[in-house]
């Protein structure tokens, strides 16, 4: 009986085994067959007479004891219909799947990159995407199951296991929103590929499987599908399910977005202006001409600016201000809305101090003299730089957190346990500059402050002195930014600046190390690395007139550099270059981990941080030594993140992320380039785009009505033919 219970769910019946009951049409025509021979012939006279009658109008008795016949089986016929609830859909394409009672699984896959959020109407893409997706839902059968994947970067499974409750499936559909992000194809479509094995394995009745795509085409995401691995994934994918692509998407939009924000300064002071850039693109076909931009400090306008964009092309505003006060400070730039109002926006987070605090210890007196004077030469009010300098025991005795910077200057060497606090401030922010002389035992500093990839603290491992020449400085096409402000300012004296002596430094295979400057013999003069959020720069040569070479007659100097013109500037720079690891912490891009500590704290303490849609939660902290540690990583909305610490801390820490502006470019893939194996089931070039509809229309109801119409007819016929025999 198997091949007849398949023929029955070939029929257009939700219920097509309640069409058995028709049979019982059969039994109006077996009683009627069985009436005409339940009588016997008795010749009679009178009945002769009646019988010539009954010839007469033989005919009409027999249509009409046939037409009552037709009503009763009809009326049979009728309810076995209701009961197997009759059902078709018009829209073919997306029937087939679902001629099978309860045997599709359905995979609906939402572009969830920041483009979906254009809106050519008063929906958006995205909003449109989700809404087709809940049409298939509401058109489907009854145990279909549903799984549902935002297509972003990286993509995020909602629903794995396909659910089999429609309210289940449009309930996670509603809460589904656009990341603030591009969208990764391939690793898309082996999320995909690992549900429906998975599905597969699990639920062995859903044997149809569809996988919808609803998208932009944006090329940034599409552009993918050219390539190898990507149209090997679609392959495996088609060989398991029906892939079809509803394009959401527009031609011909224009979108101005703000690519860039700088500031140009790493640590900003009270009372020193500061310059705000911002970089706005248009990445569209035609000009944008008086386009307004503003700035907002802490949620207040306070400058406006009007900007002319070409096609194409790029455009900078810049804008100046002062902070009055410290502390911690948010910086928007926002641009006049446009259809896509997600990269119209620009934060940046500034923590504003009254002075930028620097250690110098320096190994022997007046080491540090020449530095601490290049670093703050005493001519601006308020000082910009506050210079604290100390012997080198005062690593030990000091909390190294309070400072912005710290410069070594020629110590001889140092203990494991300074060492220590050097590398935990470097990983917390902490900008460090080793500068070198005649007195550094590079074995020590090897041993001290070298190390394995994770705890490496000195960009470069320390080789032998080099001396008896006369050196000058490459600047290595000013690429690197602690030199990249020189360039075409020849009489600086960066180029000419005469060094006698200096260390050779051998830079790891494993390093990501980067020269800043280096000598004309290859070698390299100031070598920078990251270190967490922190950062150590290496000087190979000396910066005090104190290093001299005293094994030749007379001693000599290993440098001049730091009597040279060029001398406080590239000091400046290092600094600005040291110091830039506390801002770039705070300032990160969309689904970057956002991290921070809090020295000396109790383990129990209470963080929580604030997203920018105001929701709050409550972070997981550890210790780590003598500091209280967190993390988060769901920043995957661009705005202000605002980190808050209860008591006994009770401070707020603020945190911008941006968005990643190449998705802001809404060039569409041509759908020539999409693989035969993607079905295209709409192309959209509307804002309110629709599926024509795959309901399957239920026609019990229209059949319930005609069977109580013919209920009604079959019972006046019966009365009217009773009393005509009467």
């Amino acid at each position: 009986m198997g091949w007849f219970s398949a023929f029955l769910q070939t029929l257009p019946f939700a219920n097509s085994a309640m069409l058995l009951w028709g049979l019982a049409a059969s039994v109006p025509i077996l009683i009627h067959l069985w009436s005409k021979r339940r009588y016997q012939r008795v010749t009679w006279a009178a009945m002769e007479f009646l019988l010539a009658a009954v010839r007469k109008n033989a005919r009409r008795i027999r249509i009409e004891q046939l037409i009552l016949l037709l009503l009763r089986v009809s009326i049979l016929v009728l309810l076995a219909m209701a009961l197997a609830d009759p059902i078709w859909s018009m829209f073919a394409p997306l029937t087939s799947p679902l001629s099978r009672n309860g045997s599709t699984h359905h995979v609906l896959v939402l572009d969830a990159s920041y483009s979906m959020d254009y809106r050519a109407s008063e929906r958006s893409r995205f909003e449109v995407a989700r809404q087709l997706a809940a049409q298939i839902v509401n058109d489907s059968r009854q145990g279909d199951g549903f799984s549902l994947v935002l297509m972003a970067d990286p993509p995020v499974t909602v629903i794995g296991d396909p659910a089999f409750s429609s309210s289940d499936a449009l309930a996670e559909l509603q809460r589904a929103s656009v990341r603030h992000t591009g969208a990764n194809l391939t690793m898309t479509l082996g999320e995909i590929d690992t549900i429906l094995q998975r599905a597969a394995a699990r639920h062995e009745r859903l044997q149809d499987r569809k996988v919808f795509f609803f998208t932009d085409l944006g090329r940034n995401t599409w552009e993918e599908v050219t390539g190898d691995q990507c149209r090997r994934r679609l392959g495996t994918l088609a060989e398991q399910a029906s892939l079809i692509l509803l394009d959401v998407g527009q031609t011909d939009v224009q979108n101005l977005a703000i690519t860039d924000l700088e500031i140009s300064e790493p640590l900003v002071t009270v009372g020193h202006p500061v310059r705000i850039e911002a970089e706005v693109e248009n990445f569209g076909s035609r000009d944008q001409q008086e386009q307004q931009i503003a700035l907002h400090i802490d949620g207040q306008q306070v400058l406006t600016e009007t900007i002319n964009v070409p096609a194409s092309e790029r455009t900078t505003a810049a804008f100046v201000h002062r902070f009055d006060t410290p502390g911690e400070h948010r910086i928007e730039l926002r641009l006049q809305d446009d259809p896509l109002q997600v990269d119209n926006h620009r934060w940046a987070s500034v923590p504003v101090r009254e002075a930028i605090r620097v250690l110098c210890v320096e190994g022997r007196p007046g080491e540090a003299r020449h530095v601490a004077l290049a670093l703050e030469p005493g001519l601006t009010k308020p000082e910009r730089v506050q210079v604290v300098t100390h012997f080198e025991n005062v690593l030990l005795e000091l909390d190294l957190l309070q400072f912005d910077a710290i410069f070594l200057c020629n110590l001889a060497r140092l203990g494991r346990d300074e060492a220590n606090l050097l590398r935990d401030y470097a990983r917390q922010g902490g900008g460090l500059v080793v500068l070198l002389g005649d007195q550094v035992q590079a074995d020590n500093y090897n041993t001290m402050l070298g190390g394995p990839p994770g705890q490496r603290l000195l960009p470069a491992e320390l080789d032998m002195i080099v001396g008896e020449g006369d050196y000058r400085f490459d600047p290595l096409d000013y690429q690197h930014p602690i030199v990249s402000p020189f360039q075409g300012h020849v009489r600086s004296g960066l180029l000419t600046a005469p060094v006698w002596h200096y260390f050779r430094v051998r830079t790891r295979e494993d390093s990501a190390s980067r020269t800043a400057l280096a000598f004309d013999t290859g070698d390299a003069a100031i070598v920078e690395h990251r270190v967490q959020a922190g950062c150590c720069i290496l000087v190979t040569t000396a910066t005090s007139p104190q290093s001299v070479d005293r094994s030749t007659t007379p001693p000599t100097p290993w440098s001049a550099l730091s009597t040279w013109p060029s001398f406080p500037p590239l000091i400046q720079e290092i600094l600005a270059h040291a110091v830039r690891g506390r801002v770039e912490s705070r300032n990160r891009q969309v689904g970057e981990s956002l991290e921070g500590s809090v020295r000396e704290s109790p383990s129990n303490l209470n963080v929580t941080v604030e997203r920018p849609d105001q929701s709050t939660e409550r972070l997981a902290v550890h210790a780590d030594g003598n500091d209280v540690r967190w993390g988060y990583s769901d920043t995957n909305r661009s705005g202000i993140y605002t980190i808050r610490y209860d008591t006994p801390v009770d401070r707020e820490e603020l945190f911008a992320v941006n968005v990643e502006t190449r998705e802001s470019d809404l060039q569409r893939l041509d759908i020539e380039q999409l693989p035969s194996q993607l079905r295209i089931g709409m192309q959209a070039d509307e804002p309110d785009a629709v599926l024509p509809t795959n309901q399957p229309t239920q026609y019990f109801r229209h059949v319930l009505a005609l069977l109580l119409i013919l209920l009604l007819v079959e019972s006046s016929w019966a009365w009217y033919l009773g009393n005509a025999s009467a």
